[in-house]
């Protein structure tokens, strides 16, 4: 099935997120983000400033990671990050699941961590990373099943740190666990229009892309398109 450019874009929250991204490469996120209308860019924290006043009269979100890549954080400082970064003025935030208490069954311990951060949020939307390609298939099940207890919006596969791509697979069990009572957002290592599509009929609605791939990709649904 194609999708329609203009709501593909919609669906696409462009990033750069790597330690050696400079200024000048995050005006360069800035300026695609504009070109194309992307929904949402996210930028490390430290620049998460120079996006909300980029866009501030923009119909395009700031992103704000939480716990990114590793997830490992104290609750508290996980708190503090997403709190900061709210009153920043970000409108999005993809927090990263403590991995390790997931695969060691401390459920409870995984649910209080995103409890935490989602509450001082206010609302505003709250994105969970889960890694999948670091999981089994019943450990990405029980993430699922805690991040829908959390009040998050979104389960999300990864964070595109990971030395593996998201799979179809991961989308297809993921489905089957939230039954369309969360959002899905697929990240990590998608890089083609074909991927992507096959993806959003599975049921996923939001794509975590680099700005490189995000570009690539709506290119090659706008030649489709033609």
């Amino acid at each position: 099935m194609k999708i329609n450019p203009k709501e593909l874009v919609k669906m696409i929250d462009v990033s750069l997120l790597q330690s050696v991204n400079t200024e000048a490469d995050i005006q360069y996120l800035i300026e695609m983000t504009k070109k194309y209308k992307f929904i949402c860019a996210f930028a490390l924290p430290c620049y998460s400033q120079t996006l909300v006043e980029a866009f501030k009269d923009e119909d395009i979100m700031v992103g704000a990671p939480v716990g990114f890549p590793t997830g490992a954080e104290l609750t508290e400082v996980k708190v503090f990050q997403a709190r900061t970064l709210y009153e920043i003025g970000c409108d999005e935030f993809d927090m990263v699941m403590n991995i390790g208490w997931l695969k060691s069954r401390l459920y409870q311990k995984v649910e209080n961590d995103i409890l935490a951060v989602y509450r001082v949020l206010n609302g505003k939307p709250l994105k969970v990373i889960i890694e999948a390609m670091y999981l089994t298939d019943d450990e990405i099940r029980d993430a699922c099943k805690i991040i829908m207890n959390s009040g998050a919006e979104f389960v999300k596969t990864g964070t595109g740190w990971a030395p593996k791509p998201t799979e179809i697979r991961h989308i297809e069990i993921m489905t089957k666990v939230v039954q369309g009572k969360i959002k899905l957002k697929a990240a990590g290592g998608i890089k083609d229009y074909e991927t992507l599509s096959k993806m959003q009929e599975l049921g996923v609605s939001r794509f975590g892309l680099s700005l490189s791939s995000g570009i690539k990709i709506v290119e090659e649904a706008l030649l489709k398109q033609q």
